[in-house]
């Protein structure tokens, strides 16, 4: 049967797609997307975009287009969430999901009346917010990006998937500062999407979005753990990119380095008020949120955090604190008549100090001598353990090491709607998907797997292209406790950090 697409925008934002006008498709002229990962071994997922070309004779996408006949009067704007769907008569699939951000009308009357609708996944609205989670003591690396993604609120979209971690943490989100950057940038912020790279990083696990914007964790082992077969590809690609060695992919150095902290033994001050006051305007609550510093000034984590030495100059209102992990939140509650002048508050704790760096390192002697030296250089600040630093060096190093041939990306093409050729692995394969890959002009022949897709839909969704992003799967996966079938260690299975 034949595939049928859907493109539509919530152009009324309830969440629905259910009014006419959000069906887009027969003004459309080309769409592209993206979303996964790009590179080999990437641990955190780039922007997911989507570029979509709609003709746009009646003006009805022009924004400013207020004309009483226009159907999207006062309707096309940033932040509506759009959608491509299809149909095989079989399965029916979400392919992309996202917000648009830009619109791009073009102009002159005279010329192609077009509009360019700009449009991201879920992963600006995780830049555009601060972390301020509390103090994470021995969490798993699940639990803690669980809090991340609690910091932000996404209307319509599914709940995360997120695998159980490997990694537990002794302490997490103490050192999560920004340093450097433009002047009209607060140096000392970190935000959520940075921190949850930071704890997939330290996992040596995968973040993504998936075609329906939700939020996907997979720990270190995920695609380490045999997976059927989805498809296979021989000498059938329209397209392939393939080195061996490439400086990307081999490496014979690893340096990991990992950041352990101390927490002091007796209760310092880690924020007071001075040099301002504080009014909480009667039957009200005010809120404010204060950092933690060192005497020096820098940014630091703090532990069994309290509130003390409130005083007022006019009123009184309660007071309370809502520790976090390098900062807290001053909750001031006034219930009198008159204003509440807060004169003095000191929040005290016990200080979490970051040390100096701690580096492991893992080397290949033979292969620095036969190649030169290829550097991988890790910075982990959620890892606390010099053993681990050294697992994860030790890791990267057996996996990197030696020279391969390996395919970076694999594309294909097909009719849109009529499909043959490879049009049912275009609609089906995505991140996670494992497939073979055999090239005779190369010789090259091997599992991988698909971390990222960027797909391509024009001249009527009569010409479909499609590009695979892959990373190689392993050629011989780690040993399993409990199972006698696939692991045999020393046989058919080698042990994994």
């Amino acid at each position: 049967m034949p595939t049928n697409w859907t493109i539509s925008v919530d152009w009324n934002g309830d969440g629905a797609y259910t009014q006419p006008i959000d069906d887009v498709t027969n003004w459309v002229l080309e769409a592209n997307w993206f979303l996964g990962m790009r590179t080999l071994y990437q641990d955190l997922a780039d922007n997911a975009t989507l570029r979509l070309t709609l003709r746009n004779d009646d003006r009805r996408f022009s924004p400013e287009n207020n004309d009483l006949s226009n159907p999207l009067r006062g309707l096309v704007r940033p932040r509506r969430q759009v959608r491509i769907q299809s149909n095989d008569g079989t399965t029916a699939r979400t392919h992309w999901t996202g917000w648009i951000e830009n619109i791009r009308p073009g102009v002159n009357v005279n010329a192609r009346r077009t509009v360019d609708l700009l449009a991201n996944g879920p992963m600006p609205f995780y830049t555009a917010a601060e972390t301020k989670i509390p103090l994470q003591e021995n969490k798993r690396s699940d639990e803690v990006i669980a809090a991340l993604l609690a910091e932000v609120s996404i209307p319509n979209t599914p709940a995360p998937l997120v695998s159980t971690g490997n990694t537990a943490f002794p302490y997490v989100g103490d050192n999560w500062v920004r340093q450097g950057g433009m002047t009209d940038l607060e140096k000392d912020t970190f935000d959520v999407y940075r921190a949850i790279g930071d704890v997939t990083a330290a996992e040596r696990g995968r973040f993504f979005f998936d075609r329906e914007a939700r939020a996907v964790f997979w720990n270190r082992h995920y695609l380490l753990t045999e997976q059927p077969v989805a498809a296979t590809f021989t000498d059938t690609m329209t397209g392939l990119e393939y080195t061996y060695a490439g400086e990307d992919q081999l490496r014979n150095e690893i340096s990991v380095a990992c950041q352990p902290r101390s927490i002091t033994p007796g209760v310092v001050t880690l924020w007071q008020l001075e040099g301002a006051i504080i009014e909480v305007l009667p039957n009200s609550t005010r809120r404010i949120y204060i950092k933690y510093m060192d005497d020096s000034g820098n940014r630091i984590g703090g532990y069994n955090v309290s509130l003390t030495g409130v005083t007022f100059a006019q009123g009184t209102a309660a007071a309370n604190v809502n520790p976090k992990a390098n900062g807290a939140e001053l909750v001031f509650i006034n219930s009198g008549s008159i204003p509440a002048i807060v004169q003095t508050a000191v929040v005290q704790g016990r200080r979490l100090t970051t040390f100096d760096r701690l580096e492991a390192v893992a080397k290949d002697d033979p292969g620095i001598t036969a190649y030169g030296r290829r550097t991988m250089r890790l910075s982990l600040p959620s890892l606390s353990s010099l053993a681990d630093a050294q697992f994860i060096a030790d890791f990267e190093l057996r996996r990197c090491k030696d020279p391969k041939g390996r395919i970076s990306t694999l594309m294909v093409t097909s009719h849109g709607r009529q499909g043959g050729a490879h049009h049912d692995k275009q609609l089906g394969l995505t991140m996670g998907s494992r497939i073979v890959v055999s090239e005779a002009q190369t010789g090259h022949g091997a599992n991988y797997y698909v971390v990222g897709e960027t797909h391509h839909l024009r001249q009527g969704a009569t010409f479909y292209q499609t590009t695979w992003y892959l990373e190689p799967a392993p050629a011989v996966y780690p040993w399993k406790l409990g199972d006698t079938i696939y692991s045999r260690l020393s046989s058919t299975t080698i042990l994994a950090y």
